[in-house]
């Protein structure tokens, strides 16, 4: 058996996000990124993907926001030394979003600044999620070795805890979540599952 169910990027859960993604709220900024050639952007977030999306997003928008919950950015300080040096980034510490406003279009964003206990809107073009992604593994059995994440934990050879079970791509903790090292671990995965199935 392959694994191969990936993992869903996290979303707030927040009152007009289910209406407005893909209409203005994006998780990927490779795919969507070149749709806000000179506009503002928001990036929620401040772990590695939100700094480097951040820093990919400067290609395209004239000025990222970067929306982040703590004091401090938990990227790693490489990429936060990176981002700091980006004239064309702005964070805001402290900040968490509760609303998104827009009818078929996102029109506005309802920030509240939790140092200050200051709320506002602001009105970015398009808003990038980066908070993290969750696997698909809740249906696989609890024997079934995981991370602390929930990701299915495999050896070199793509093999799970459980003989004759593999997994491969997002749902494979170590994974690097992009889609060509996926499809590269399903065809390794297929060549270990047909060597394993020479020894029962």
């Amino acid at each position: 058996v392959l694994v191969a169910t990936g993992s869903t990027y996290r979303r707030l859960g927040v009152p007009g996000e289910d209406d407005l993604i893909g209409a203005g709220i994006h998780f990927c900024a490779t795919c969507d990124g070149p749709f806000y050639k000179g506009e503002e952007v928001a990036v929620i977030g401040g772990g590695n993907s939100a700094g480097e999306e951040a820093l990919f997003l400067t290609r395209f928008a004239s000025r990222v926001t970067m929306l982040v919950r703590g004091d401090a950015l938990t990227a790693s300080k490489l990429v936060a030394a990176k981002v700091a040096e980006c004239s064309q980034i702005t964070i805001r510490y402290h900040t968490e979003v509760t609303a998104f406003h827009g009818h078929s279009k996102l029109r506005a964003i309802t920030i509240h600044d939790r140092a200050n206990d200051i709320t506002e809107d602001i009105h970015p073009a398009g808003v990038f999620v980066f908070i993290g992604l969750f696997p698909n593994t809740g249906w696989l059995p609890a024997e079934l070795k995981r991370d602390a994440q929930q990701f299915i934990a495999t050896s070199p050879t793509l093999a799970t805890s459980m003989p004759g079970i593999f997994a491969a791509g997002d749902v494979r903790a170590g994974s690097t979540k992009q889609a060509a090292s996926a499809a590269g671990e399903g065809a390794t995965a297929a060549l270990m599952i047909r060597e394993y199935l020479k020894t029962v």
